[in-house]
């Protein structure tokens, strides 16, 4: 009996094995990369820039730009197989833009400038220039923004650090699914 359960336990560890061999022969044979992560790029595209972004918003931080540098090139590192090249060379993929829009708004139901709003929401807007050198068709210049809630009782310094995070976190995911990940 307990051979007869080793077996069957030896014949899953093999099926399953064999799969996983068939999917990475697969994959090792096809003209494109495939990751978990959506990206499926050309297999002659090895390297990524990402140029500082400069920072037009006139009301946020100075810093912005190179916050959102810094941490798209991180993302951009963890989520592709690709290499980051030096600053100022160009890759394979190129990233370069502005942060164009930092803006805190009254949201509660009929709140306007004047009045007291319960919430108050940040906007950031980053201006994204893509380049695939091996796909022209993949090139865009385009507008990403996502936003914050907070309460109005809160002054925006004691939450910007946090709602940085939250925004740019989310403009990364954004700009990675328009310029890499084909789901």
């Amino acid at each position: 009996m307990r051979l007869r359960i080793k077996m069957k336990r030896l014949n899953h560890f093999f099926k399953y094995f064999t799969f996983i061999g068939i999917l990475l022969l697969c994959n090792a044979c096809t003209g494109f990369r495939f990751t978990f992560s959506g990206v499926n790029l050309d297999p002659n595209v090895k390297t990524f820039s990402v140029e500082t972004f400069d920072n037009r918003a006139p009301d946020g931080p100075s810093n912005m730009g190179i916050v959102f540098s810094d941490g798209f090139r991180d993302y951009m590192a963890r989520n592709t197989p690709l290499t980051l090249v030096p600053q100022g060379e160009q890759g394979d993929l190129q990233f370069e833009g502005t942060v164009t829009g930092y803006r805190i708004t009254p949201i509660s139901p009929g709140a306007s400038e004047l009045e007291n709003a319960d919430f108050q929401r940040l906007t950031i807007t980053v201006k994204v220039n893509f380049v695939n050198n091996y796909d022209d068709q993949a090139n865009f210049d385009q507008n990403f923004s996502f936003y914050f809630d907070f309460e109005a009782s809160q002054n925006i310094t004691s939450v910007e650090a946090e709602a940085l995070d939250v925004i740019f976190e989310q403009i990364y995911f954004d700009v990675f699914n328009a310029s890499v990940a084909t789901w």
